[in-house]
């Protein structure tokens, strides 16, 4: 779910070699980013799930981190747990309510390098609802893949409380869990 991640996204904020110019603008590739949550299932098991369709843009100022923005989105429509009867659970008025908030949007509002990672706060819009969330980005590579694109990417996990964005359907202690981690591996291509 925040998956949206959420999000998503976000975030590469990766240091772009000295040779190359100083603001970096990438387009999200939605076939290398993954989005995939973790939640409490009554106590009994955890269960995971994927989001896919990602889109959107980031932009790296190597000099300036703090400068760096990125706005990710995703296609809740997607959602797959590799069981069809609880995707399409989820994506019911019940969860997500796909028909009526079909995407998941994470847009940075700040950003501040830490050593090797970035510390991000973003807002993260969810089934209607926008909340500010926070997490550390830890950046993998940047440079050229096999065909010669300039590529950046990496990964953070984060917690959200789904009740937060409204989704409060069987939210009680002992059915399924309000907290929902979800982690987000970003992958994006030179503009």
């Amino acid at each position: 779910m925040r998956v949206l991640a959420i999000a998503l996204a976000a975030i590469s904020f990766a240091a772009v070699s000295q040779a190359q110019a100083q603001t970096t603008s990438y387009k999200v590739d939605p076939d290398h980013t993954a989005i995939v949550f973790k939640i409490d299932h009554m106590g009994f098991s955890n269960v995971y799930g994927m989001i896919g369709g990602a889109d959107g843009k980031i932009v790296v100022d190597e000099k300036n981190p703090e400068k760096s923005t990125f706005e990710v989105s995703a296609k809740l429509d997607t959602i797959n747990t590799m069981a069809k009867k609880r995707d399409d659970h989820l994506k019911s008025p019940d969860f997500f309510n796909v028909k009526q908030f079909p995407t998941m949007t994470l847009k940075s509002k700040t950003v501040k390098k830490a050593g090797a990672k970035y510390d991000v706060t973003a807002d993260l819009t969810l089934h209607g609802v926008t909340k500010p969330v926070s997490f550390t980005f830890t950046q993998m590579k940047t440079g050229k893949d096999p065909w010669n694109n300039v590529r950046t990417g990496g990964i953070t996990t984060l917690t959200i409380k789904r009740t937060d964005f409204g989704m409060n359907y069987m939210a009680k202690p002992g059915e399924v869990g309000d907290e929902v981690e979800v982690q987000i591996s970003v992958e994006g291509t030179k503009i």
